[in-house]
């Protein structure tokens, strides 16, 4: 039986989910689909260190122009905006005789992007979960109402994020990863950091800085507590490995839909402490795999148990084995894709 061919209407990068998501797709996928990667840019293709990554996995990459006017197969892009506000190549993808499979990964849809759905240029729209296809059908429909859509979970590759038990420490590191951007962190952040954390012995790492947040929050003393280093200065990996608890916190303005982070965080082991809203009850355990929380007191009281060492362990624990049942499943994961692509 050939393998289906998959062209991939994005680039890899180490920093942002969209861009993470779509690498530790390609490991799910390159044994089994024929797959070549269109970056947006020409110059992305010198990226060496993408390039062998690509090699490692034999597969194949060029540009938009060089490709075949006819092709057979699917396309496929997950928040690859510049498709629908350029043209150029979402145009090319419909002429060329493709499937085109979209996945927003964001709260939100943009004009552009509805317009090309109403022109029927989307053959399938993919949603991440139930959650994210509530939030975004209604707008869709307006502009498509005989859009296709789906649901496929995100892929996170198991031995990528192997699972690491923490050292009992004196002094516990809460933090987190993102990307340096001012969605990433609320309006009061380093003061929300220390203030649900008051009095207990801890001191705060972020990888995700950079010189406009370090303005924006000039009016807070950031102590010797505090380590603030720019995005991909460490590997993530390593980065979790220092961290006992990951304490999510994002601007008011921005609604996650499914954080990669929190998913990596608890593959490695480390407990996750987060609001109780939007997608995040269907990714952490309450009191099991971490704690969600409504209210200062009860945010408070959860970094106060996870103070306890063993309790600490034990979460990290089953939030490793328990995230790591439900969303590395390779084998369950393809047959997902397999499914979808034979529906179209």
């Amino acid at each position: 039986m050939s393998k289906i061919n998959l062209y991939v209407f994005q680039w890899i990068s180490d920093l942002g989910g969209a861009d993470t998501r779509l690498k530790e797709l390609l490991i799910l996928l390159h044994k089994h689909f024929n797959i070549t990667c269109i970056p947006n840019d020409e110059f992305r293709l010198g990226e060496k260190h993408h390039t062998d990554f690509l090699d490692h996995l034999s597969i194949k990459y060029c540009t938009a122009s060089t490709l075949p006017k006819k092709l057979e197969g699917f396309a496929y892009s997950n928040c690859n905006f510049r498709l629908f506000s350029e043209k150029r190549i979402i145009n090319q993808i419909q002429d060329s005789g493709l499937k085109f499979l979209w996945s927003n990964d964001m709260m939100w849809t943009t004009p552009e992007e509805l317009e090309e759905i109403a022109k029927g240029k989307v053959d399938c729209i993919l949603f991440t979960s139930a959650f994210h296809r509530d939030a975004l059908l209604p707008s869709i429909l307006q502009a498509n109402p005989q859009q296709k859509t789906a649901i496929l979970e995100n892929y996170f590759d198991s031995s990528t994020w192997p699972y690491e038990e923490r050292l009992n420490k004196q002094i516990i590191s809460c933090g987190k990863v993102s990307r340096d951007d001012f969605d990433k962190f609320s309006e009061n952040f380093p003061v929300f950091y220390e203030s649900a954390t008051q009095g207990l012995q801890v001191d705060y790492k972020i990888m995700g800085w950079n010189d406009a947040l370090n303005e924006k929050y000039s009016w807070f003393k950031f102590s010797e507590r505090w380590e603030l280093i720019p995005p991909n200065t460490k590997k993530t990996q390593a980065w979790f490995s220092s961290l006992d608890i990951f304490l999510y916190d994002c601007n008011f303005k921005f609604i996650e839909n499914q954080s990669r982070t929190i998913i990596e965080s608890q593959l490695t082991g480390c407990p996750v402490v987060a609001p109780n809203k939007w997608n995040f009850p269907n990714m952490i355990w309450d009191q099991r795999m971490g704690f969600l929380w409504n209210t200062l007191e009860e945010l408070q009281d959860s970094l106060n148990q996870l103070m306890d060492y063993e309790i600490r362990k034990k979460m990290g624990k089953v939030a490793s084995e328990a995230t790591r049942a439900i969303w590395s499943d390779a084998t369950f994961a393809r047959k997902k894709w397999q499914l979808l692509l034979d529906s179209l």
